[in-house]
Order: structure tokens, then C-alpha cells, then sequence
């Protein structure tokens, strides 16, 4: 760090590419573990004697503005140093000696994510917003670019891929990659890019060439529908990342029917928005998202972890998108001071439009849903009555509000457990 901060005042670089330097001096040196150590144990305690240090170092001013000028000196808030080390050890010890699942996710991590920061700093015009500040689309697509490279150099030089193959690994994992690092912001995506990038690779590399051209066109028709009408969305550019990311991924870890709910309210959201004019009113965050992911997320898991069937996973996220559709009409009612929304209009609402499409493919198991239908049902009106109470308490909380939506959507579905086949 102390070479790194004289170098750069003496060419005069900017506190990006200090911070960045260190980011990739480090993140090369960890990318060689696999071919240095046996086992996890001495990586996690490199990872120790690195990351003590790094946080004592932003705890201590004079220390701070001294030898830590390298990486704090950007002027905005950021963990992504005290995060990196314990990822990287993370990571080492999920690959299990496996060097390609080791080096992909450090390389991401390291190479794409310093040059999408560095252009974006550089020639990004246009900006999105990201948590509490901005990212650019040069940034973002700088970061597909180096990112794809990182993946299918290594899996074709390292693993013996097939060139196809290795691209559409390539493609899916650096397409989500961007996502993750275009929605995650304070240094997160430290964390977040390394821990994402394993868990995909290490599920894409068995796959054959058809599956793979299959997830690519279900990655890049997700990622095009919700960016084509973007124009009308009230999300903003993290938060429409997040809304694509969050969809494939539960098309991915279940099937593709787990996603027909979420494309569903995304729909609804888009004609909403546009028929009440509420483009530049409102400013949805991550947090908004965040509410879909609590409510469906933990079906799609138990799903693709097989403790519960899939019918069972199906009718939870059914059920938890028609509470949490019924609540975000009764707020919008209630915000446009419109006349109040029913509990008829809103319970409609989520399960005609937000249900059905999930509910739909479970008609041959109609007559073992029917016991745990009227049981959401009720759970629904339940939760959007209660909801309609609340709501005044924390509406000037937007996090706690979509948390609580989220929380409650999920509750109400419960009753999916009683499924058994």
C-alpha cells in the first residue's frame, strides 16, 4: 500500500486507481493459492493477518489518511477490504482443491471488477443508481467484457472446455456477474461477485451444450424484458438487476414455472406505473426486490435442496405472490389517495393475476391443493387487513415497509407445506 500510494502521487493517478491497484495486486496473488496450499487452513489464516490489519486501519484516522490513503481514498463508504480476504478463503475452501473453481471467481473478481470501475470512472456518461449512489453503463459493460474472458480463458487454457461450451459458461457468468455487481454497492460486491460466481460454476460445468444454450436465451430474455421496459418502471438500474437476477435464478434453481409469478407482478408493476403516471413519483430501491426474494426464495431452495416436491415449492410461491400483489395494490390505492382499495379488488388482484400462473400448472393435483388454497386464501386477506393497519407506523421507513411486506407475504404461504406429493 505504500508503494502503491507513492507510485500513484507521483504519476499523479487518481485515489480509483490506487484503490483498484491494490484490488488487483491482491486479487492475482490469490488466484496462485490453488497451486500453493493443500488445504483451507493457512488461506484462512493469510486472510486473518490481512484483514485484521485492513480493519484497524479504517478505524484509526491518522492511520487512514496515512498508509491507507491507497484504498480510502475514493471519498465514499466502503467494506470491500475487509471483505476481500475472508471471500477469497471462502472461496478456496468451497472449490476443495478444484483450481478452476478457485481461479474463476477471484479473476471476476479481481480483473472485471477493477476494469469496470476504473472506465467507468473514466468515460461513464450514463449513470444508473445503485443503493445510495450511481454506477455507469460503460462500467457495467466494460465489466461483461473483461469478465467473459476471465471465464472462458481459464476453462478452455486450464480445463480442456470445448471453445462452445466454454462460451456460454462464459456468457451466463459474466451476464450475472454484471448483474450482481451492478445492483451491489459499499464494497458488497466483494462478497457477493466471488460466493455468486462459485455457485453458478460449480453447477453449470457438468451441463451439456444444449442446457447450456437453454439457460443463455432464459438469462438474456429475462435480462431484456425487464431493461426493454425499463422506461416505465419506477425501479431503479440496481433494482432491475436485481428483478432479473431474481427471476432466473428461481427459473434456474427450481424450473421455469417458479418464475411465472414474478414475471407476473413485474407486469403488473409496468401497467401500473404507466396507467397512474407515477414515472419520476416514485424511486424503487434494492429494498423492493428484497420483499420478493423473502417471499419466494426460501421455497426455491427448499425445492432445489429436495426437501420439499416441487408442487409443494409451486403453490408457495403462488400463494406468497398473491398476499404480497394484494398488499402493493392496497399501498398504491392508499398513496394515490385514490378511492380505498377493497379487500375484494386486492385479494383479486394477487390471485387471479399474481397465482394463476403458478396455480395453473398444478391442476392435475387440484383436488390436494384445494384444503391448503382456502387455507392462504384466508392467510392472505389476513395479512393484507393487518398490512392495511401498519402501513401508516412505517410508511416514512421504505426498508422496514417492503421488509414487512416480504415477511408477511411468505407467512401466508405456509399452508404449501400441507402439499405432500
Amino acid at each position: 500500500m505504500p508503494l502503491i500510494r507513492f507510485l500513484t502521487v507521483q504519476l499523479g493517478a487518481s485515489p480509483e486507481v490506487a484503490r483498484k491497484s491494490v484490488h488487483v495486486m491482491m486479487g492475482l496473488l490469490c488466484a496462485a493459492f490453488p497451486w500453493i496450499f493443500d488445504g483451507p487452513v493457512p488461506v484462512w489464516v493469510l486472510a486473518a493477518m490481512a484483514t485484521v490489519p485492513l480493519t484497524v486501519l479504517r478505524l484509526v484516522p491518522k492511520w487512514k489518511a496515512g498508509i491507507g490513503a491507497a484504498l480510502h481514498g475514493v471519498g465514499r463508504p466502503s467494506y470491500g477490504e475487509v471483505l476481500f480476504a475472508p471471500s477469497v478463503a471462502l472461496v478456496f475452501q468451497l472449490a476443495a482443491g478444484r483450481a478452476l473453481l478457485h481461479v474463476i471467481p477471484i479473476g471476476i473478481l479481481t480483473i472485471a471488477d477493477a476494469a469496470g470501475a476504473l472506465a467507468g470512472t473514466k468515460w461513464g456518461k450514463r449513470r444508473y443508481g445503485c443503493g445510495d449512489g450511481w454506477k455507469t453503463i460503460e462500467g457495467s459493460l466494460v465489466f461483461l467484457v473483461a469478465a467473459f474472458f476471465c471465464v472462458s480463458m481459464p476453462l478452455i487454457i486450464l480445463g480442456g472446455y470445448y471453445w462452445l461450451n466454454a462460451t456460454w459458461i462464459a456468457l451466463i457468468l459474466a451476464i450475472l456477474a454484471m448483474m450482481a455487481e451492478g445492483l451491489a454497492d459499499r464494497g458488497f460486491d466483494n462478497l457477493i461477485i466471488p460466493l455468486g460466481a462459485f455457485f453458478v460454476l460449480n453447477r453449470m460445468l457438468p451441463l451439456d451444450h444444449a442446457a447450456l444454450l437453454a439457460r443463455s436465451i432464459a438469462l438474456i430474455a429475462m435480462l431484456t424484458l425487464v431493461l426493454g421496459t425499463s422506461k416505465w418502471s419506477t425501479l431503479n438500474g440496481g433494482a432491475l438487476l436485481g428483478a432479473a437476477l431474481l427471476g432466473y435464478g428461481c427459473a434456474i434453481l427450481a424450473d421455469f414455472r417458479f418464475a411465472l409469478p414474478l414475471i407476473a407482478v413485474f407486469v403488473c408493476h409496468i401497467i401500473t406505473t404507466r396507467k397512474n403516471r407515477l414515472l419520476g413519483v416514485f424511486d424503487h430501491r434494492l429494498d423492493a426486490i428484497l420483499a420478493h426474494a423473502i417471499s419466494c426464495l426460501p421455497w426455491v431452495i427448499l425445492v432445489e435442496r429436495g426437501i420439499i416436491s416441487h408442487q409443494s415449492g409451486l403453490a408457495g410461491v403462488s400463494f406468497a405472490i398473491a398476499s404480497l400483489l394484494g398488499i402493493m395494490d392496497m399501498a398504491t390505492k392508499w398513496w394515490l389517495h385514490d378511492r380505498p382499495s377493497t379487500l375484494a379488488h386486492s385479494m383479486t388482484k394477487g390471485w387471479v393475476l399474481g397465482a394463476l400462473p403458478g396455480l395453473v400448472w398444478l391442476w392435475p393435483e387440484m383436488s390436494e391443493l384445494l384444503v391448503p388454497f382456502l387455507i392462504a386464501l384466508i392467510g392472505s386477506a389476513c395479512v393484507i387487513l393487518i398490512f392495511r393497519k401498519v402501513r401508516p407506523q412505517v410508511y416514512h421507513h421504505p426498508t422496514r415497509l417492503w421488509l414487512i411486506k416480504g415477511i408477511t407475504a411468505l407467512l401466508s404461504s405456509i399452508p404449501a407445506l400441507l402439499i405432500k406429493s
